[in-house]
């Protein structure tokens, strides 16, 4: 890439996140790690309960709206994958750092 074309990334970009942008801001401000890490566990939990109860919905005929039941469960499978990749990650970095000579 052209360094005149990068010019404009230097700056941080600011995604307007609505409802959820003051969340991940009171996030950043308070809580341990282990707190951060329940409430991300939690949150996988609940995206998972929702969309088994999208999917109850539909085979109990109560909604027919299948593009929204689809979309909750490929939520639920996304969020899990990334929470077993960062428990993946978090071991892998434990374990480096106990090879570590001290």
């Amino acid at each position: 890439m052209n360094p005149i074309e990068l010019r404009g990334l230097q700056k941080p970009l600011d995604i307007e996140l609505g409802p959820q942008k003051k969340e991940l801001q009171a996030e950043k401000s308070n809580g341990s790690f282990s707190e951060m890490l329940s409430r991300a566990i939690n949150g996988v939990d609940q995206t998972m309960k929702d969309s088994d109860k999208k999917v109850e919905d539909f085979i109990a005929g109560r909604t027919d709206n299948v593009s929204d039941v689809m979309i909750s469960m490929q939520r639920a499978q996304l969020s899990f994958q990334l929470m077993v990749e960062m428990r993946n990650k978090v071991v892998e970095a434990y374990q480096e750092i106990s090879r570590m000579q001290i």
